[in-house]
């Protein structure tokens, strides 16, 4: 398993962002304990960085950290994803707001 470049952290929501997407706060968080979650992984089990090792290691346990590491990158990609036509549709309503004429 290779571990993946990690992306720069996600900037906090703003109020206005919060007040039309409250679901971002949980989006942003869960990216978080994702990154975290992968390098306990890790960190319990070293294996997961050699592959050759990790095929000799008949651990349940490590069978399944290592599908979750694997798949951790589209689910973090999905989020980041999500997170971004979210922000890009608030601040799009954000934007629309602020030209009105009173």
């Amino acid at each position: 398993m290779t571990r993946r470049a990690r992306a720069r952290a996600p900037d906090p929501p703003t109020v206005p962002e919060l007040v039309l997407a409250p679901e971002l706060a949980a989006i942003i968080l869960l990216e978080h304990a994702l990154d975290v979650a992968v390098s306990a992984l890790v960190a319990e089990h070293p294996t997961l960085v050699d592959d050759v090792a990790r095929q000799r290691d008949g651990d349940p346990a490590v069978a399944l950290a290592h599908a979750i590491c694997r798949r951790s990158g589209a689910l973090e990609d999905m989020l980041r994803r999500y997170r971004r036509v979210v922000r890009d549709a608030a601040r799009s309503t954000v934007a629309r707001e602020d030209d009105l004429p009173f």
